[in-house]
């Protein structure tokens, strides 16, 4: 194989599914760092390999908005600024930031909440809120999407959860760290979590 022919190929997106490596072109196009639900099961386009320190091959799609999992406090801030409140749970750090967004006096805003373990690395990932927010998603989905459109994307979800502090329901996609609220038969809450092995 020369080399221009293995660059190709290396530039072709390989999609991981539990670990397991399917051929880019078998499958329709999956986005880079997007879950997709194909064949019946979910699995990330992406354009790396699974490393062999044990971190998930679907790692790269763990992400919400320009967030994602593995990244310092530092680069966090200086993309928020200030954490609007901190609170420690375990091991682990939740900062609260709330969405900047133009909503009229009185009207809750979206908000972050971004977990951080002793190192000062994203472990968690959340995005709250009533109100969509067009800039930032997971997968293609945003704040106020309806539930077709989360069942089109990432398929039906392996659990189900009544979430009765907000009115809502927890859709879980076991085995991947991935969970949104759906409320009033849209989508409230999304969270990602940091995660080892396939």
């Amino acid at each position: 194989m020369t080399r221009a022919n293995r660059r190709r190929r290396a530039l072709t997106a390989s999609i991981f599914a539990c670990g397991l490596v399917l051929l880019a072109g078998t499958e329709p196009a999956i986005a880079a760092e997007e879950f997709r639900v194909t064949g019946g099961e979910l699995v990330c386009g992406t354009n790396t390999a699974p490393s062999e320190s044990g971190v998930a091959p679907y790692g790269d799609c763990l992400q919400i908005g320009p967030v994602r999992i593995g990244e310092t406090l530092r680069d966090v801030a200086m993309r928020f600024g200030r954490a609007g409140k901190t609170v420690r749970q375990g091991s682990v750090t939740y900062r609260v930031w709330p969405v900047n967004l133009k909503v009229p006096p009185g009207t809750s805003l979206p908000y972050w909440v971004i977990g951080f373990d002793d190192n000062r690395r994203v472990v968690s990932i959340q995005l709250t809120g009533d109100r969509p927010v067009d800039r930032y998603d997971f997968s293609s989905l945003r704040l106020g999407d309806p539930e077709d459109r989360v069942r089109e994307i990432l398929g039906d979800p392996s659990d189900t959860e009544p979430v009765p502090q907000v009115g809502a329901e927890m859709w879980v996609w076991r085995p991947y760290p991935v969970t949104l609220e759906i409320k009033n038969g849209r989508v409230y809450s999304m969270r990602v979590t940091h995660a080892t092995g396939p």
